[in-house]
Protein backbone atom coordinates (compact mmCIF):
# COMPACT_ATOMS: atom_id res chain seq x y z
CA UNK A 1 0.00 0.00 0.00
CA UNK A 2 1.17 3.60 -0.90
CA UNK A 3 -0.68 5.26 1.80
CA UNK A 4 0.35 5.12 5.56
CA UNK A 5 -2.00 4.80 8.57
CA UNK A 6 -0.86 5.78 12.06
CA UNK A 7 -2.34 3.23 14.74
CA UNK A 8 -2.62 4.83 18.36
CA UNK A 9 -1.85 2.52 21.47
CA UNK A 10 0.60 0.27 22.81
CA UNK A 11 2.37 -2.86 22.16
CA UNK A 12 0.96 -4.80 25.52
CA UNK A 13 -2.41 -3.78 24.58
CA UNK A 14 -4.80 -6.89 23.00
CA UNK A 15 -6.82 -4.62 20.48
CA UNK A 16 -3.99 -2.63 19.52
CA UNK A 17 -2.36 -5.71 18.78
CA UNK A 18 -5.08 -7.06 16.79
CA UNK A 19 -4.73 -4.21 14.57
CA UNK A 20 -1.17 -4.98 13.81
CA UNK A 21 -1.36 -8.42 12.88
CA UNK A 22 -4.69 -7.22 10.49
CA UNK A 23 -2.06 -4.78 8.83
CA UNK A 24 0.93 -7.33 8.76
CA UNK A 25 -1.46 -9.52 6.97
CA UNK A 26 -2.59 -7.18 4.14
CA UNK A 27 0.79 -5.63 3.53
CA UNK A 28 -0.34 -2.22 4.93
CA UNK A 29 2.41 -0.24 6.60
CA UNK A 30 1.41 1.72 9.91
CA UNK A 31 3.04 4.13 11.87
CA UNK A 32 2.93 3.88 15.37
CA UNK A 33 2.00 6.31 18.16
CA UNK A 34 2.66 5.65 21.96
CA UNK A 35 -0.70 6.19 24.24
CA UNK A 36 -1.09 4.01 27.14
CA UNK A 37 -3.87 5.77 28.95
CA UNK A 38 -3.56 3.84 32.25
CA UNK A 39 -0.37 5.20 32.72
CA UNK A 40 -1.09 8.65 31.31
CA UNK A 41 0.82 8.52 28.51
CA UNK A 42 0.15 11.06 25.84
CA UNK A 43 -3.76 10.13 27.15
CA UNK A 44 -5.05 13.77 27.10
CA UNK A 45 -3.57 14.75 23.55
CA UNK A 46 -4.61 11.26 22.16
CA UNK A 47 -8.19 12.30 23.65
CA UNK A 48 -8.10 15.37 22.39
CA UNK A 49 -7.31 14.34 18.62
CA UNK A 50 -10.17 11.29 19.26
CA UNK A 51 -13.06 13.02 21.55
CA UNK A 52 -15.42 9.68 21.43
CA UNK A 53 -12.73 7.19 22.56
CA UNK A 54 -13.02 7.93 25.95
CA UNK A 55 -9.25 7.69 26.33
CA UNK A 56 -9.36 3.71 24.73
CA UNK A 57 -7.15 2.68 22.55
CA UNK A 58 -6.44 1.60 19.56
CA UNK A 59 -7.48 4.71 17.35
CA UNK A 60 -6.58 4.69 13.75
CA UNK A 61 -5.20 7.96 11.36
CA UNK A 62 -4.70 8.11 7.70
CA UNK A 63 -5.43 9.31 4.10
CA UNK A 64 -9.69 10.73 4.60
CA UNK A 65 -9.56 8.18 8.08
CA UNK A 66 -9.75 9.31 11.40
CA UNK A 67 -11.17 5.59 13.21
CA UNK A 68 -11.92 4.66 16.69
CA UNK A 69 -13.49 1.17 17.83
CA UNK A 70 -11.39 -1.86 17.79
CA UNK A 71 -13.88 -3.68 15.14
CA UNK A 72 -14.39 -0.65 12.88
CA UNK A 73 -10.39 -0.29 12.14
CA UNK A 74 -10.09 -4.11 11.62
CA UNK A 75 -12.86 -3.85 9.09
CA UNK A 76 -11.47 -1.02 7.44
CA UNK A 77 -7.99 -2.40 6.87
CA UNK A 78 -9.90 -5.78 6.20
CA UNK A 79 -11.64 -4.45 3.31
CA UNK A 80 -8.71 -1.26 2.08
CA UNK A 81 -6.69 -4.58 0.79
CA UNK A 82 -8.26 -7.64 0.70
CA UNK A 83 -5.19 -9.96 -0.25
CA UNK A 84 -5.40 -12.11 3.12
CA UNK A 85 -9.53 -12.92 2.74
CA UNK A 86 -9.95 -11.43 6.75
CA UNK A 87 -13.36 -11.53 6.27
CA UNK A 88 -13.97 -14.82 4.83
CA UNK A 89 -12.42 -16.28 2.13
CA UNK A 90 -15.47 -17.17 -0.18
CA UNK A 91 -16.40 -13.60 0.35
CA UNK A 92 -20.39 -14.11 1.20
CA UNK A 93 -21.99 -11.85 2.82
CA UNK A 94 -22.90 -14.75 5.66
CA UNK A 95 -19.13 -15.65 6.15
CA UNK A 96 -18.36 -11.69 6.64
CA UNK A 97 -21.20 -11.84 9.53
CA UNK A 98 -19.97 -14.65 10.92
CA UNK A 99 -16.43 -13.28 11.35
CA UNK A 100 -17.98 -9.91 13.08
CA UNK A 101 -19.61 -11.63 15.02
CA UNK A 102 -16.78 -13.77 17.02
CA UNK A 103 -14.81 -10.70 16.64
CA UNK A 104 -17.55 -8.64 18.07
CA UNK A 105 -17.86 -11.41 21.18
CA UNK A 106 -14.56 -11.82 21.65
CA UNK A 107 -13.79 -7.95 21.83
CA UNK A 108 -17.28 -6.99 23.84
CA UNK A 109 -18.22 -10.15 25.85
CA UNK A 110 -15.03 -12.20 26.23
CA UNK A 111 -12.64 -9.01 26.86
CA UNK A 112 -15.06 -7.32 28.71
CA UNK A 113 -15.59 -10.16 31.49
CA UNK A 114 -11.68 -11.37 31.50
CA UNK A 115 -10.69 -7.78 32.36
CA UNK A 116 -12.96 -8.02 35.28
CA UNK A 117 -10.70 -10.65 36.72
CA UNK A 118 -6.81 -9.64 35.58
CA UNK A 119 -6.86 -5.90 35.19
CA UNK A 120 -7.40 -5.14 38.78
CA UNK A 121 -4.73 -7.95 39.50
CA UNK A 122 -2.09 -5.87 37.40
CA UNK A 123 0.38 -3.87 39.05
CA UNK A 124 2.34 -0.49 37.70
CA UNK A 125 -0.59 1.31 37.04
CA UNK A 126 -0.71 4.85 37.69
CA UNK A 127 -4.24 5.43 36.99
CA UNK A 128 -5.25 1.78 38.15
CA UNK A 129 -9.03 0.44 37.86
CA UNK A 130 -10.84 -0.02 40.99
CA UNK A 131 -9.71 -3.36 42.93
CA UNK A 132 -12.81 -4.87 45.23
CA UNK A 133 -12.11 -8.25 46.41
CA UNK A 134 -15.41 -9.93 45.79
CA UNK A 135 -15.68 -8.01 42.09
CA UNK A 136 -12.43 -9.95 41.43
CA UNK A 137 -13.83 -13.20 42.33
CA UNK A 138 -17.07 -12.43 40.57
CA UNK A 139 -15.41 -11.69 37.40
CA UNK A 140 -13.03 -14.87 37.27
CA UNK A 141 -16.62 -16.96 37.85
CA UNK A 142 -17.64 -15.60 34.81
CA UNK A 143 -14.55 -15.82 33.25
CA UNK A 144 -14.58 -19.66 33.50
CA UNK A 145 -18.07 -19.99 32.63
CA UNK A 146 -17.70 -18.13 29.54
CA UNK A 147 -14.41 -19.67 28.41
CA UNK A 148 -15.62 -23.01 28.79
CA UNK A 149 -18.08 -22.44 26.37
CA UNK A 150 -15.41 -21.13 24.01
CA UNK A 151 -13.48 -24.28 24.66
CA UNK A 152 -16.75 -26.46 23.38
CA UNK A 153 -17.05 -24.15 20.45
CA UNK A 154 -13.33 -24.53 19.52
CA UNK A 155 -13.77 -28.45 20.01
CA UNK A 156 -12.73 -29.60 16.64
CA UNK A 157 -11.62 -26.59 14.96
CA UNK A 158 -8.92 -25.38 13.02
CA UNK A 159 -10.82 -21.82 12.15
CA UNK A 160 -13.56 -20.25 12.92
CA UNK A 161 -14.94 -19.21 9.78
CA UNK A 162 -14.29 -21.32 6.38
CA UNK A 163 -10.41 -22.76 6.21
CA UNK A 164 -8.06 -20.28 6.80
CA UNK A 165 -7.41 -17.51 9.13
CA UNK A 166 -10.02 -14.63 9.34
CA UNK A 167 -10.63 -11.84 11.80
CA UNK A 168 -12.59 -13.97 13.90
CA UNK A 169 -9.62 -16.37 14.77
CA UNK A 170 -7.50 -13.40 15.11
CA UNK A 171 -9.81 -12.07 17.71
CA UNK A 172 -10.38 -14.59 19.76
CA UNK A 173 -6.64 -15.79 20.10
CA UNK A 174 -5.39 -12.68 21.06
CA UNK A 175 -7.93 -12.00 22.91
CA UNK A 176 -7.78 -15.02 25.39
CA UNK A 177 -3.47 -14.70 25.41
CA UNK A 178 -4.44 -11.32 27.55
CA UNK A 179 -5.90 -14.12 29.81
CA UNK A 180 -2.94 -16.36 29.38
CA UNK A 181 -0.99 -13.82 30.42
CA UNK A 182 -2.43 -12.99 33.76
CA UNK A 183 -4.61 -15.07 34.82
CA UNK A 184 -5.10 -18.20 32.80
CA UNK A 185 -1.99 -20.90 34.16
CA UNK A 186 -0.80 -23.95 32.88
CA UNK A 187 -3.54 -25.79 35.12
CA UNK A 188 -6.33 -24.41 32.54
CA UNK A 189 -4.46 -24.71 29.81
CA UNK A 190 -4.33 -28.55 30.45
CA UNK A 191 -8.28 -28.70 31.13
CA UNK A 192 -9.05 -26.60 27.91
CA UNK A 193 -6.89 -28.82 24.75
CA UNK A 194 -9.31 -26.59 22.44
CA UNK A 195 -9.37 -23.25 23.08
CA UNK A 196 -5.36 -24.09 23.23
CA UNK A 197 -4.91 -25.73 20.29
CA UNK A 198 -6.99 -22.80 18.53
CA UNK A 199 -4.27 -20.70 20.05
CA UNK A 200 -1.61 -21.84 18.89
CA UNK A 201 -2.24 -22.39 15.42
CA UNK A 202 -3.04 -18.98 15.12
CA UNK A 203 0.21 -17.84 17.08
CA UNK A 204 1.94 -20.01 14.17
CA UNK A 205 0.21 -17.70 11.41
CA UNK A 206 3.06 -16.05 9.88
CA UNK A 207 1.41 -12.50 10.47
CA UNK A 208 0.99 -12.98 13.93
CA UNK A 209 4.87 -14.14 15.17
CA UNK A 210 5.99 -11.07 12.91
CA UNK A 211 3.85 -8.58 15.22
CA UNK A 212 4.30 -11.13 18.46
CA UNK A 213 7.15 -13.35 18.03
CA UNK A 214 6.53 -14.67 21.77
CA UNK A 215 3.38 -14.63 23.75
CA UNK A 216 3.76 -14.04 27.95
CA UNK A 217 2.13 -17.67 29.79
CA UNK A 218 1.53 -17.46 32.94
CA UNK A 219 2.32 -20.69 34.96
CA UNK A 220 0.58 -20.14 38.10
CA UNK A 221 -2.64 -18.52 38.50
CA UNK A 222 -2.18 -15.54 40.95
CA UNK A 223 -3.81 -14.39 44.21
CA UNK A 224 -6.66 -12.17 44.28
CA UNK A 225 -4.88 -9.09 46.25
CA UNK A 226 -4.46 -5.47 45.10
CA UNK A 227 -1.29 -5.02 43.34
CA UNK A 228 0.74 -2.02 44.27
CA UNK A 229 -0.24 1.14 42.54
CA UNK A 230 3.10 3.32 40.69
CA UNK A 231 2.95 7.38 41.64
CA UNK A 232 2.94 9.54 38.75
CA UNK A 233 5.87 10.46 37.57
CA UNK A 234 7.63 7.90 39.04
CA UNK A 235 7.05 5.19 36.79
Amino acid sequence: MTAYFTVYGYDDNPRTRIIKIVAAAEAITLNKSLVVPRKDISKAAYMETFPLSQGKTPALEGPDAKITETIAIAHFLSKLNPKSHLLGYDGTLTHEALVLSYASFANQELLQTLSRWFLPLIPGFTDPPPYIYDAVEAGKKASLVLLDKLEGVLDGVEWLVGESPTLADIFVAVVLSRGLQWVLGRQWREAHPAAMAHFESVRSWKPVKEVIPEFTLIEVEPPNVQPAKVVSGMN
